[in-house]
């Protein structure tokens, strides 16, 4: 079943990018890699530099996303959480009730930063009986970001095990070098898995791209 969960994930990033063309390469050679970006000056209303502290039993963490993407994505991580697998541009965490985190850094092919947000406002929660609970957007420099939870519907593509599930997590479209990026972080449980969803709600205000911290909706 996990390993149908990560199909799902790799399919759902593809869909909601709506990227025509899905690229994943690595290069031998460091002048190949796109420049990290450091985000920072957003327009208002923006991330600021300090956030939540780490929850106790938390550390920070690096996302490994490979050599091909500029930004860097960190949140917080208990050992709950499994480094299950990934490569170039994505990432899959897992715990053993189910619940998964999914990270995700792949080009797109949108006109804007706003408009891959805007896109995935639109299509995140289409399915019948899937509803957005909050939400939280922003400016990033060089791009947007949306924060935002939810319940998804049984049918759903994403939800777990074909059952009622929550969603908690962050889109941002982000511009470098010429390049549109589209950055995801999904953190997926069943709607009865309250331990997970107790989790969720500590670790997504520690989401950072660059070295900022996205402004999280009301979780309460």
């Amino acid at each position: 079943m996990k390993r149908s969960l990560v199909a799902v994930a790799l399919v759902l990033g593809l869909a909601l990018s709506g990227c025509s063309a899905f690229r994943v390469s690595s290069s031998d050679e460091a002048g190949a890699k796109p420049a990290n970006v450091g985000i920072g000056d957003g327009q208002s209303p923006s991330p600021t530099e300090t956030g939540p502290t780490v929850p106790d039993g938390m550390s920070e963490t690096t996302v490994d996303l490979g050599g091909q993407c500029p930004v860097e994505v960190s949140l917080a991580l208990s050992a709950d959480w499994a480094d299950g697998s990934g490569y170039d541009g994505y990432r899959l965490y897992e715990a053993d009730s189910g619940a998964i985190i999914t990270v995700n850094c792949l080009d797109d092919d949108e006109s804007s930063p706003q408009a891959l947000v805007d896109k995935a406002r639109e299509r995140m929660f289409s399915t019948s009986g899937s509803s957005l609970g909050s939400e939280s957007t922003g400016s990033l420099s060089g791009g947007e970001y949306w924060s935002f939870h939810g319940t998804l519907a049984p049918d759903d593509m994403r939800a777990v095990d074909k059952e009622e599930s929550v969603i908690f997590g962050v889109v941002a479209g982000v511009s470098v070098d010429g390049r549109l990026f589209k950055v995801s972080v999904d953190m997926l449980a069943q709607a009865d898995d309250s331990e997970a969803q107790d989790q969720f709600r500590q670790m997504l205000p520690t989401v950072r791209l660059g070295d900022q911290v996205l402004t999280a909706p009301d979780l309460r």
